[in-house]
């Protein structure tokens, strides 16, 4: 696997790939890190809160391309 320099926000992918963001969150449950999904977490909004964000790789954004043809291809 080589080395990861850029990953793409859920928002970002989603307009990479034309898609909404609930489309991309319903794509990438069931994906991993091996999958090119990548939790993001931040717990700058206050000591209770973490923020949790999901981003992909390069590869990441390939594996959803292909989930949600057959997302799509169930739902016909």
């Amino acid at each position: 696997m080589a080395d990861i320099s850029t990953v793409y926000t859920l928002r970002q992918a989603a307009l990479i790939l034309g898609e909404t963001e609930d489309m991309l969150w319903e794509a990438s449950i069931g994906m991993f890190s091996e999958d090119g999904s990548i939790r993001i977490i931040d717990d700058a909004f206050s000591d209770d809160d973490w923020a949790i964000a999901r981003a992909f790789t390069e590869e990441g954004i390939e594996n959803l391309k292909y989930i949600i043809d057959a997302i799509k291809a169930a739902r016909r």
